[in-house]
């Protein structure tokens, strides 16, 4: 067509060069038709199916494999695969309940080295002078009798073994027990009959016996070191230390 018409000075002949306008809807399916639809590209299926937009005229990425293959196909896929505990652990909680394979040559190079690895700590430990399971020569007594001294407490446990030290802390102002004390023998089988008496009876009060380090000195230097009273003048002669029953006592230092 022209808007001229007839007063136009051109010629009107033919055809025309002219394309006929489509409507946007028809426009956007044409392209859509030329691109390749995503979901088909990625899985292989379109839910869509024949009224999808795009085109499905390709090899997607993902073979399509049927639904009854796909169980088959996972649990080939596992058996093939080494359990992760019967590997790292040499053994697994479901047993034959597992998915995964179970090889009896993986456990064995599992253990070989772990014993390995327990032989090389153990030698190391020799080496240096450490037993693998060393034995405590000392005991710990809990519950003692305050008028308890140190001789009876070497009687209490005399038959037991030589005994080699006794740690017995004492309160400075009356010079009665704490309560508890550390009993140090030469042979590991003494602290085990020293042990075994944990329960009876000695001066009406039943003890607590137990095997290890009493560490009485390293106690008694913290609680110093947190219990520091402050220094005046006037008891600058004199250092300030608690009683049997908490209450403060001096004790003139020493000089020299």
């Amino acid at each position: 067509r022209c808007p001229y018409g007839d007063e136009c000075k051109f010629q009107h002949i033919g055809e025309g060069g002219c394309v006929e306008k489509k409507d946007k809807a028809d426009q956007t399916v044409d392209k859509r038709s030329k691109q390749k639809c995503f979901v088909y590209k990625m899985t292989g299926k379109c839910k869509k199916g024949e009224t999808c937009p795009y085109r499905h005229d390709f090899e997607p990425r993902c073979k399509i494999v049927p639904s009854d293959d796909a169980a088959t196909h996972q649990k080939k896929e596992t058996k093939d695969k080494d359990c992760f505990n019967w590997k790292t652990k040499g053994k697994c909680r479901k047993g034959d309940k597992c998915p995964y394979k179970h090889c009896e040559l993986v456990r064995e190079a599992f253990l070989a080295k772990k014993n390995k690895a327990a032989g090389t700590k153990r030698s190391r430990d020799e080496s240096n002078g450490k037993s693998s399971n060393p034995q405590p020569l000392s005991v710990r007594v809990f519950g003692l009798n305050y008028d308890t001294k140190e001789e009876d407490v070497r009687k209490y446990f005399a038959h037991c073994g030589t005994i080699k030290e006794i740690t017995f802390p004492i309160y400075e102002d009356s010079g009665r027990s704490k309560g508890y004390c550390g009993v140090l023998f030469t042979s590991p089988k003494a602290t085990a009959k020293a042990c075994e008496m944990d329960g009876l009876e000695l001066n009406g009060r039943w003890l607590s016996v137990q095997s290890g380090k009493m560490y009485l000195r390293q106690w008694e230097e913290r609680e110093k070191n947190n219990s520091k009273p402050v220094k005046s003048k006037e008891s600058s002669k004199y250092e300030e230390q608690v009683g049997e029953y908490g209450q403060k006592v001096k004790k003139r230092k020493k000089h020299g």
